[in-house]
């Protein structure tokens, strides 16, 4: 029966399935996206680790736009079958059924098949199996799909269909069955020369099938391969089957090889590790991370002789010693609970047996962040938390990637560390001869490693068990994208802690009397530190060394910029000190990454757009954001939306290492151009409108601006960097960079307009005032005292207003500009009506629409018609103000003003309201609340309140209260001069209930 649903074949060509209808997915790569999804079902994938999973490490700069365009594709392909496809701002994750993946499905009658098998049922077992292999197709698993995503499934998959292979074999040997098996194993073993366990099945079938002859031509073949191509010797199991067989050992068959007995070992659970955890696990989220590691691992004495580690040859002989390598961890670990349960959970999905509904998971998770984030206290606290379940022991390496006493550790001096650890054998000369000893050894092994502090993933890489149940954990300032390229390792990103988790810290580290004084000055403490675990633990060390020292005490020297460095390091020890930490990650940095992370030490913003940073730099987009990917990579930015990052530590750092490294020239320079880049993208909004610039921009400015639509869209992208452009226009004043200030000004009009913020638009505007007059440019004062004015207008100050407007004016005039002329005149009719000034006004904005319409610009007869119509409806002459309104409305749509629009919409719904046509009048108000919802608050409020007044005077006082209630949130927030007049309407609402008015005639609205 077709059912609809969506079904994904990968052991094979890929293929997705609605029901019996085969989807078609579209090119290679496209076909690969999916994939990723598909094999990461239900889990959120980042856009990262897509573009990692599919390019790999060096991926195009058109791989984030592509990435975006298969997405859409897939969505289309996926169209009907109830939007499997989600997106985040996270990621993307395709959701499917329990039954919905073919190597979940493989793997789910594999668990039944061991079940069967533990119940001695093994026909039922043999079927199992049998149903599991069967989901293998023919081809290669995942062929012609590009990326090393699909690479490492083909190989994964190929080493679970091997498993699998031998675990039925081993069922048919206990069914007495070893000519079958023998037969089975034939094609299998050319192809997997150096696998003892395979090698050794095949030895006992044709042993115990009666051809011996053939059995030892098989162990004599694998002692000659080892013995040239690893320089070692068969394991003591092959060694004594050997022996057997030539003894003439009837019984040598009856022990399990040693897979099986891994299984076996792991098959019932014990509930020690259970318990562990909850008893070390914050209770706030102990049920899931029980959830993470149920049924817990049975652990056994170990199966191979093991030795401790030593830095001399391993001796040649001793009693097997348990590894036990792991570090003691912090005693006042905090927080973390939910990366705790990622590490957990990883384990879980990797561990054979661990769950029989489970999935093949990665064997490897790294746990990444930045330096001082507390890497490696979550490893070694969830390493403790496993240690039960990896019964062949636990091993630590510290890699040394970023220390400042020693040099990376090599991969050789790392896997002879690993190799003295657990084997008693002579250990090979040759580096590929260690590697293919060491995966030989913990092949079938349960031990967890753990490699701490890795420079890179190149450095792990060789140090990983090729296969088996083992665990590794691996810790890096670098996000190691080619672990999750080419070993799909999970990825465990650590953030600074939460504000609670950071006071907990301090709760722990200093004491709860001493903390709960300061209680307030605790939390400055934290936001101080940026919530990096290592601050914290200094801060918290620096003030319980004395009882003398209260927290307010340091936060004096912290508040310090140029300090706060100083203050959060130990005296004479390197390790703790943030500066330290950073210092060490510095130095790993190329070139080119190390003058990025000084230039972005200079921005005076929170966060930075890859344009942006290209004009910061100097350099092209894709070099941008080639050089960013690889800072983040190293967690010395964070992305976000639309940007990077960097916290208030790493920055002070990067602006210290900027004062080092550059010049007092490159470091304006590079200021300039980015103030350049921000002054470019606002005026291009004006030069589209055919708004004249009262200034002029060079045309030899390489950086392309960030391309913004219309009047909206602008809006929308300056409220989203205000908290970048605000301490921009300051830094301007700071390095003298006055021009670009005063042009940062003036090109925030439309934003300041819409958004409010009138305080803050005074200010800013103060600001390039200052500049222009240090420029002795009238000019740029004049328009500045034409743009303050209207800033002091929304917050009611008109006499402040009227006195900036008539300075503005002497400057114009004396200057003969006809245009800024213009502009100061409707402002000051504007507010001489806001002031109730009537007869004062109106001459004034006929002056301004006489010049607007000699000067030939459509946005200046608009804006002067607008003023027209507000204040002809305000005088009550509706007809005229309707006349007026309906050519300014004209006017703003063919200049693309929609604020214009806007106030022209509610100016008419005003006149049409005097006239009481309310049909009419809510039909403008809504036109102007349609359009101004999204991006103009001030516009919005307007209409709004427009129609509160219709609602009421038509007796809806309901109604009317609803609208001016939302009215008046909205310019609460804008802090604007209206919020009185709706205040006392409201309450006037409440006190007097209208009676209706009569109303006239409504008149359909003529499109101006």
């Amino acid at each position: 029966m077709d059912d609809g649903r969506l079904r994904v074949e990968t052991l094979g060509p890929l293929r997705a399935f609605a029901g019996i209808r085969e989807l078609t997915l579209g090119p290679p790569k496209q076909r690969a996206v999916f994939a990723v999804l598909a094999l990461s079902t239900n889990s959120v994938v980042s856009r990262d680790d897509l573009i990692d999973h599919v390019w790999g490490g060096s991926p195009p700069a058109t791989a984030a736009g592509n990435l975006h365009t298969y997405m859409s594709g897939l969505r289309k392909a996926l169209d009907r079958l109830g939007e499997p496809l989600s997106s985040s701002g996270s990621g993307y994750s395709l959701r499917l059924a329990p039954d919905g993946l073919d190597v979940a499905a493989a793997q789910r009658s594999a668990a039944r098949a061991r079940a069967s098998r533990a119940g001695q049922d093994r026909l039922a077992a043999v079927a199992a199996f049998d149903e599991a292999l069967a989901r293998w197709r023919p081809g290669s698993a995942l062929g012609g799909l590009p990326g090393p995503f699909a690479a490492e499934h083909r190989a994964r998959v190929a080493d679970l269909r091997l498993r699998l292979l031998i675990e039925r074999a081993e069922v048919l040997m206990e069914l007495d069955r070893p000519t079958a098996v023998a037969d089975q194993l034939r094609d299998h073993v050319p192809a997997n020369p150096y696998h003892e366990p395979l090698r050794a099945l095949m030895i006992r079938a044709l042993h115990q099938g009666g051809r011996t002859a053939e059995a030892l031509a098989q162990y004599r073949e694998l002692r000659k391969l080892l013995a040239d191509d690893l320089g070692i010797d068969p394991s003591a199991q092959m060694q004594a089957l050997h022996a057997s067989i030539l003894a003439g050992d009837a019984g040598f068959a009856s022990p399990a090889p040693k897979a099986a007995a891994v299984r076996d070992r792991v098959a019932s659970p014990k509930p020690a590790v259970q318990a562990t955890v909850q008893t070390t696990v914050q209770a706030a989220d102990r049920a899931a991370v029980q959830a993470a590691v149920q049924p817990p691992i049975q652990p056994t004495q170990p199966t191979q002789p093991i030795q401790t580690q030593t830095q001399m040859p391993p001796p040649e002989a001793g009693p097997p010693v348990r590894p036990a390598q792991l570090p003691r961890g912090i005693g006042n670990f905090v927080g973390r609970v939910a990366a705790i349960h990622e590490v957990l959970e990883a384990a879980r999905v990797a561990g054979v047996g661990a769950d029989p509904e489970g999935t093949d998971g990665p064997q490897i998770v790294m746990i990444v962040g930045a330096g001082g984030i507390g890497k490696t206290a979550l490893a070694v606290r969830s390493a403790h938390l496993l240690a039960a379940a990896y019964p062949d022991g636990q091993l630590y390496v510290n890699l040394r990637g970023f220390d400042p006493s020693h040099p990376a550790r090599s991969p050789e001096d790392a896997l002879y560390h690993l190799l003295t650890s657990v084997t008693g054998r002579r250990i090979p000369d040759g580096h590929e001869q260690r590697v293919a000893l060491w995966r030989s050894i913990v092949r079938d092994q349960r031990v967890l490693i753990v490699l701490d502090n890795a420079e890179s993933a190149d450095q792990v890489e060789d140090l990983l068990p090729g296969g088996g149940p083992s665990f590794v954990i691996v810790t890096s300032r670098n996000r190691l994208s080619g672990l999750s390229v080419r070993y799909a390792a999970r990825r465990v990103r650590l953030d600074p802690l939460s504000p609670e988790e950071s006071l907990t810290l301090l709760f722990t580290s200093i004491g709860s009397v001493r903390v709960a004084a300061e209680l307030s000055a605790a939390r400055h403490l934290a936001e101080l530190c940026d919530h990096l675990p290592l601050a914290l633990r200094i801060a918290a060390e620096q003030v319980s060394a004395g009882s003398e020292v209260k927290i307010v005490d340091l936060i004096t020297g912290l508040e310090n910029v140029r300090r706060r460095l100083d203050a959060l390091q130990m005296p004479d020890d390197e390790l703790s000190s943030v500066r330290g930490v950073l210092s060490w990650s510095y130095a790993r940095l190329d070139t080119e990454a190390a003058r990025a992370f000084r230039m972005l030490g200079l921005v005076p913003g929170v966060d930075i757009r890859p344009e942006a940073a290209a004009a910061l730099l100097g350099v092209t987009l894709a070099e941008a954001a080639a050089v960013l990917h690889d800072l983040a990579a190293q967690h010395l930015v964070e992305t976000t939306a639309d940007g990077y990052r960097m916290h208030d530590l790493t920055r002070i750092y990067a602006e210290e290492a900027a004062r080092r490294g550059e010049t007092a020239a490159s470091r304006r320079r590079a200021l300039e151009r980015m103030l350049e880049w921000y002054v470019r993208t606002l005026a291009q909004g004006y030069q589209s409108a055919s708004i004249p610039l009262p200034f002029t921009l060079a045309d030899d400015f390489p950086h392309e601006p960030a391309h913004l639509g219309d009047q909206k869209e602008r809006v929308t992208w300056c409220g989203q960097e205000w908290d970048n452009i605000a301490p921009l226009v300051r830094a301007a004043q700071k390095i003298g960079c006055h021009d670009r200030a005063w042009q940062l000004c003036y090109l925030l009009f439309d934003y300041f307009y819409a958004a409010g913020q009138a305080r803050d638009w005074v200010e800013t505007v103060r600001i390039g005032m200052r500049g222009a007059e240090l420029l002795q440019d009238r000019k740029a004062q004049a328009v500045l005292h034409n743009h303050l004015s209207v800033a002091y207008s929304r917050l009611g100050r008109n006499d402040d207003a009227v006195r900036e407007l008539h300075s503005g004016l002497r400057l114009a005039e004396d200057l003969g500009e006809d245009l800024l002329r213009t502009s100061l005149l409707g402002n000051l009719a504007s507010t001489l009506r806001e002031a109730k000034d009537y007869s004062a006004a109106l001459p004034y904005a006929l002056q301004a629409l006489a010049l607007a319409r000699r000067s030939g610009l459509v946005y200046y007869e608009a804006g002067c018609l607008d003023v027209l119509c507000e204040l002809y409806a305000e005088l009550g002459e509706s007809e005229e103000s309707l006349r007026v309104g309906r050519l300014g409305l004209e006017a703003a749509r063919a200049c693309q003003n929609v604020m214009l629009e806007a106030n022209i919409l509610v100016n008419l719904g005003a006149a049409e309201h005097g006239l009481g046509h309310a049909d009419t009048a809510l039909g403008y108000f809504r036109e102007a609340l349609a359009i101004s919802e999204s991006c103009d608050d001030y516009h919005a409020a307007r209409a709004l309140f427009g129609m509160a007044k219709v609602h009421r005077a038509a007796a809806a006082p309901g109604l009317a209260a609803d609208l001016a209630g939302r009215a008046l949130l909205l310019l609460r927030d804008l802090d604007a001069e209206d919020v009185d007049e709706v205040a006392e309407f409201l309450r006037s609402l409440r006190a007097d209930p209208p009676t209706p008015v009569p109303r006239a005639p409504d008149r359909a609205v003529k499109d101006p």
